[in-house]
């Protein structure tokens, strides 16, 4: 492995401060049980004043009412500031189908459906980086055009690649598809069904399905990007299953995003199996950019993980590109050994 260095990575703390409002969220509640969040995107609206943040119990993320009403785009001077104003916004069921209510503590499934501040963290640097260098990936694995026409009729430009490892909810790549991006979500098979049912509500013209057929897919593709939820289990073997499965055997994915995927006390020593499915994607591509969101809390077990990354046959550098002292959130930036 080589050195770790910073000549050719963006990394100015700045990026993350100028996307405070990048995102804000809703709980939807019924009976005081949540049963699903709303994700507004981007967050430029901030709540009113005599709403309160609510702090849920645990590592859960602030969420933030933003109850602006709706009449605020009306009321922009110009179409460019509509445009600007817009919000998109994604409904996410954080219901396990078996029983139908709100999840209770059930260890790694239901993380599963919980919005955790690593992830937010983990997006907005992704998206902070790629708008202030977009060379911060090479693209090789866009199956897709590199542009497309959205839902407004606008002409786009494709944004790299991204699988997302134990995304759980899957938040920061579904917002990473609305930034123009084809994303694969990944989790548990026994999530698959909650992230189906997500990824097919909110994005039904550019969905696939996890068995979808070579055939549908590069036919979708020719439109722009896309956005799958596809079960995986952290091995060598059910990588490249995937790969094989979704048409990129030989490009594999440019960006290799991990969101809060290492806390020693709810899975274990799982971090070895996600070193293991990392070292097999950059072994594949190894332009592939690896971004890992994680946020410090007692006996995490983040500093082995960190340690036996940094020593993988196929990671040629491992470094911090951004630390946050009041939430414990660290993002670390690793790229494959070229």
């Amino acid at each position: 492995m080589n050195d770790d260095d910073s000549s050719s990575d963006w990394d100015d703390e700045k990026s993350i401060d100028s996307c405070e409002a990048f995102v804000s969220f809703q709980s939807i509640r019924n009976a005081g049980l949540e049963e699903a969040i709303c994700v507004s995107w981007p967050g430029v609206y901030e709540a009113d004043n005599d709403v309160d943040d609510v702090i849920s119990d645990g590592y859960d993320v602030v969420i933030k009412a933003a109850k602006k009403s709706d009449d605020a785009d009306n009321n922009a001077d110009s179409s460019n500031e509509q445009s600007a104003k817009k919000l998109r916004k994604i409904i996410l069921s954080t219901l396990l189908e078996e029983d139908d209510i709100a999840p209770l503590f059930d260890g790694s499934r239901w993380a599963g459906t919980r919005l955790w501040g690593a992830a937010v963290r983990g997006i907005q640097y992704v998206a902070g980086v790629l708008d202030v260098k977009p060379d911060f990936v090479t693209i090789l694995s866009n199956n897709v055009s590199g542009s497309y026409e959205n839902e407004e009729g606008e002409t786009k430009s494709c944004r790299p690649s991204m699988i997302e490892l134990g995304c759980g909810l899957g938040v920061p790549g579904m917002i990473y598809h609305l930034l123009g991006g084809t994303v694969v979500l990944t989790d548990q098979a026994d999530i698959l069904s909650q992230m189906e049912k997500n990824v097919l509500n909110n994005f039904p013209k550019t969905a696939l399905s996890a068995t979808a057929t070579n055939e549908v897919r590069v036919e979708l593709e020719k439109m722009g990007p896309t956005v799958q939820a596809y079960p995986l289990s952290w091995s060598h073997e059910d990588v490249l299953k995937l790969l094989e499965q979704t048409n990129r055997s030989s490009t594999g994915f440019d960006i290799i995003l991990n969101c809060d995927c290492v806390f020693e006390p709810l899975y274990g020593k799982s971090w070895h199996l996600l070193n293991e499915t990392i070292n097999t994607l950059l072994k594949v591509n190894p332009k592939s950019v690896v971004v890992t969101s994680v946020e410090r809390r007692q006996d995490d077990g983040i500093d082995d993980f960190l340690e036996e990354m940094r020593g993988l046959e196929n990671v040629g550098s491992v470094r911090q590109v951004w630390k946050e002292e009041q939430r414990n959130i660290e993002i670390y930036v690793s790229r494959g050994n070229l």
